[in-house]
């Protein structure tokens, strides 16, 4: 009976000190990450918004992002300082983002934003006719988190 209730309290426990966890490591890189500001497109504008989170593709103004790669997921290295594409981790990279090569495209988990659904069908249109950005928080490992989503160089949040 004790073995059983162990059990039971650990299997519950696991679970809840893992989100917490993984909650406060992406606080973290929110608070501590570089603060870098990349140039956004829509991505498809038939579909710019699935669900209510606004998809989109990034522009990091590096050439020849995951060429060469057909064979399906392989990690890899943007490096925005100097502006430079690898495989493998840079080592003299200022700003870097880490993501994975998907059939020649890259995807760092940053590709969409989430947007309350009241706002979602306005901030669509203004999304596709000014210029978008968004702001993110980067780690000197590459790992990156979506701070903000800015239009004409404002928050989103700043235009009612």
């Amino acid at each position: 009976m004790i073995k059983t209730k162990n059990a039971l309290l650990i299997s519950l426990l696991l679970p809840i000190l893992a989100l917490a966890t993984l909650t406060a490591y992406k606080r973290h890189v929110l608070t501590s990450g570089s603060e870098i500001i990349l140039p956004i497109s829509g991505y498809d504008p038939r579909d710019l918004l699935s669900g209510h989170y606004l998809i989109y593709r990034i522009d990091y103004g590096v050439n020849d992002i995951c060429t060469g790669n057909t064979t399906g997921k392989q990690s890899g290295y943007v490096c925005l300082e100097p502006k430079m594409f690898s495989f493998d981790q840079p080592i003299n990279c200022m700003k870097l983002i880490r993501g994975v090569c998907n059939y020649n495209r890259f995807e760092a988990g940053i590709e969409k934003y989430y947007v309350p659904e009241d706002k979602a069908k306005k901030l669509e249109e203004r999304i596709m006719s000014k210029s978008a950005s968004i702001v993110l928080a980067t780690t000197p490992y590459g790992d990156a988190q979506v701070k903000d989503l800015l239009i004409d160089n404002k928050s989103w949040t700043e235009q009612e």
